[in-house]
């Protein structure tokens, strides 16, 4: 009987709010049935949970006295909360999960050795634009010169890793461009099927009218420079489609200046912040809606967990036409060019929604079934136990394929 692979699974876990956190939380099931996972976690949260996971819960810190695994494997992301898998990561050595290209807040945490960054982050916001701030973090996170000196290592943090494990076409071809021997996969992103839930109750537990029509936007795919032609976007359509309410949910408090945007754009009475404690609260604020916004700007991270979970529940999405909304299907999501006619775009997107139920009917249908066939946890873990698989073969990039097409090129053009 062949022995089943053994795996130190290293992240942040619930009641920690990050995406990552959910993330594990749907898919270790599912590693679980296939190979022999210890889950490593913050110390605190590790001696409080109860007996009875399908998988052993260890503090951060039990790795250092853990015997062998065949794989380690960390989550990234650019919450605070990942401090300590990076940390642990640069220590042992493993697989890279990256979930996150704006990672500004693991920088400043990293630093300072505290606090959340969040005043360093809005200053830079005022001074130069999110974007390019981005930019910037991400790739001194990849070169790490900012790291404490103890961390000090030859070459970048992905060129440390033994594999690395994206999201999106986006991001494996921003990582192969920059190392392009790094050993990397991507994966689907991986939700969990849709709770049962009414939309009407959905509504009246919010305390919203149940025949309005309701755009929602994950507060994670929303930045200042965005949330400003978003809210644009909305004006233009109450003046077209006056029972509209737009809604922003997510773990955490928005940045301060949304009501000023609200006030300028003259929607501040149907824009409402809903502060989600848990997953179940997201999905019923998801359930309220008819349409998912999402107008995160181009770059080399993944689609947002929260479009993807109101994808499923069979609301369509507008996004914009750029990297990595583009590998949406047409038939599940409006794209809307980027440029100064976004706000209009958008209010002629959502107004066709608005006016042709069986429209918005149709386009949710399509991304409920994509979102279901495409983005499961267990077709999540599936990808993860073929990827470690493939690392104990050399110079293999873990894509399908890339190997014996290596092998076909070596035997037309040998050595000499």
């Amino acid at each position: 009987m062949a022995r089943l692979t053994r795996l130190a699974y290293l992240t942040p876990l619930a009641p920690v709010q990050t995406d990552t956190s959910y993330y594990s939380e749907e898919l270790l099931p599912h590693l679980c049935r296939h190979a022999q996972v210890d889950v490593y976690t913050d110390d605190r949260l590790a001696a409080a949970q109860e007996v009875g996971k399908a998988y052993r819960l260890y503090g951060y810190h039990d790795l250092a006295q853990a015997g062998s695994y065949d794989h380690r494997i960390y989550q990234i992301g650019s919450h605070p909360a990942h401090l300590p898998v990076l940390q642990q990561f640069l220590r042992y050595g493993g697989v890279l999960v990256l979930h996150d290209a704006d990672l500004s807040a693991l920088i400043e945490a990293s630093r300072n050795g505290h606090g959340d960054g969040q005043a360093s982050l809005s200053s830079v916001r005022r001074a130069g634009g999110l974007w390019p701030f981005l930019q910037i973090g991400y790739n001194a996170l990849l070169h790490q010169p900012w790291l404490p000196r103890r961390w000090q290592r030859n070459g970048s943090i992905l060129e440390q890793a033994a594999g690395i494990i994206v999201h999106s076409r986006a991001a494996r071809r921003h990582i192969v461009e920059q190392y392009p021997r790094a050993r990397v996969r991507q994966v689907p992103l991986g939700v969990r099927r849709p709770p049962a839930i009414d939309p009407l109750q959905a509504r009246q537990a919010l305390g919203l009218p149940q025949e309005a029509f309701i755009a929602v936007s994950p507060l994670e795919a929303v930045g200042e420079t965005e949330l400003t032609l978003l809210l644009q976007g909305f004006a233009q359509l109450l003046e077209r489609w006056p029972q509209s309410w737009y809604l922003l949910a997510g773990w955490s408090q928005p940045d301060s200046s949304l009501a000023a945007i609200a006030d300028v754009a003259g929607v501040s009475d149907r824009v409402r912040v809903v502060l989600c404690p848990d997953l179940a609260a997201l999905y019923r604020c998801l359930a309220a809606a008819d349409v998912v916004l999402s107008l995160g700007k181009a770059g080399c991270g993944h689609l947002p967990p929260s479009l993807l979970r109101a994808m499923s529940f069979g609301r369509p999405a507008v996004v914009p036409d750029c990297p990595p909304y583009d590998e949406l299907p047409a038939d599940c999501a409006v794209r809307v060019e980027p440029g100064a006619g976004v706000p209009a775009q958008l209010a002629a997107a959502l107004w066709a929604m608005a006016a042709h139920p069986a429209l918005r009917h149709w386009y949710g249908q399509c991304a409920a079934r994509y979102v279901q066939s495409e983005h499961t946890p267990a077709a999540t873990a599936r990808h993860y136990l073929e990827f470690l698989g493939r690392l104990s073969l050399p110079h293999d990039t873990g894509e399908p394929g890339i190997a014996a097409q290596r092998a076909a090129c070596a035997a037309l053009h040998p050595l000499p």
